[in-house]
């Protein structure tokens, strides 16, 4: 965690806010340090006692921090410095569907995608064409629709995962960026590379099958990006802190998508903008179906069409997500996800701008 990011920040307890109250954490603990970036310690409100953990140079800054370490505890515990032949051999014995595997084929889907561009190694596309960078060209075309009357203030990247867009975007707006997720392997990967410029993650070949890929970054986001484990649901800034709020491929991947639009509104300065980039693909395990923009209920006047919604949700009316208003005309762009070197999942996500309207 950058020194310089949480004084200028002041994160507040999620707890108290949750409770209406923006109770700001002191840095109660400094366990190890080096050059202003604090990679182990703890965050403490002195309104509640509240404590929340820094590990490996994330902070854990999420209301229910007990039952989040219970629930991520094989993800916080998790070695990454194994050699590739003992983690080749330890994932043959782990098997398919373990929690071993899990990681690797989701750390190696993003990686790839957020970094792969930059990987010295010879060029192979993925099945049908694909090509890495999918998430950066989406966001430079998110950020194209922007204009260029942005308040004042840092941005706030939610879903972040291997930290792309972290870079890219402090890079391009010349912007503080914190980059925040709730899945810890994908939040390590990223603050590696958004901190330390190097990649170091198994792409999936097949199978259990995984070639190391490691190599320095070309970004040119300096000391502006860093990533923090956060609950979208319950950012702990208070309100007004964020000129812009990202969200490529995040809004589905939500408890709650409303109340992740209220609360991106909620942190959002009077005419900050929101890009969101969503394939609306939901899955029962992660939002429940009722609370899903569209996709069921397709007997109703909106047919279950999650386009409409999100455009209610963005618009005046009771359904209003806050005051975030959509701006200018919706786009179409294309995002995939390699799984190995003979599948790839081809998606079209919706990708819309809003802003926070003023009174």
């Amino acid at each position: 965690m950058r020194l310089s990011h949480f004084e200028k920040l002041r994160p507040v307890c999620p707890v108290c806010r949750l409770n209406g109250q923006d109770s700001p954490l002191a840095l109660s603990t400094i366990e190890a340090e080096a050059a202003g970036d604090v990679q182990s310690g703890i965050l403490a409100c002195q309104s509640c006692g509240s404590e929340y953990p820094i590990l490996d140079g994330m902070p854990i800054i999420v209301p229910e921090v007990r039952r989040f370490v219970q629930d991520n505890l094989f993800y916080l515990l998790a070695r990454n410095d194994l050699t590739p032949a003992v983690e080749s051999l330890l994932g043959d014995a782990a098997g398919p569907g373990s929690g071993l595997e899990s990681i690797r084929q989701h750390v190696s889907s993003y990686a790839w995608d957020h970094w792969g561009d930059q990987d010295p190694a010879p060029f192979t596309p993925a099945p049908g064409g694909g090509r890495p960078g999918a998430v950066s060209r989406n966001l430079a075309e998110a950020l194209d629709m922007l204009g260029d009357d942005l308040p004042d203030g840092p941005v706030l990247d939610i879903g972040c995962a291997a930290g792309r867009t972290v870079t890219d975007a402090a890079a391009r707006l010349g912007r503080d960026v914190i980059g925040i997720d709730l899945s810890v392997p994908l939040a390590r990967i990223g603050r590696r590379a958004v901190v330390d410029g190097r990649i170091d993650y198994g792409l999936r070949r097949v199978g259990l099958v995984y070639d190391r890929r490691s190599y320095p970054l070309g970004h040119q986001a300096g000391a502006r990006g860093d990533v923090w484990l956060c609950d979208a649901l319950a950012l702990p800034f208070v309100a007004g802190s964020f000129a812009l709020a990202i969200g490529m491929n995040v809004v589905d991947c939500m408890r709650d998508p409303r109340a992740g639009l209220i609360e991106i509104s909620r942190v959002l300065a009077d005419e900050g903008r929101a890009v969101l980039s969503i394939p609306f693909d939901w899955a029962g395990q992660v939002t429940p179906v009722e609370a899903w923009l569209g996709g069921h209920s397709q007997r109703s006047h909106h047919a279950g069409s999650p386009e409409a919604i999100l455009d209610l949700l963005l618009s005046e009316g009771p359904l209003a997500a806050g005051s975030l208003r959509r701006t200018g005309a919706v786009g179409e762009v294309p995002w995939h996800v390699r799984l190995h070197d003979r599948s790839c999942m081809y998606y079209s996500a919706y990708l819309v701008v809003a802003r926070k309207t003023v009174g």
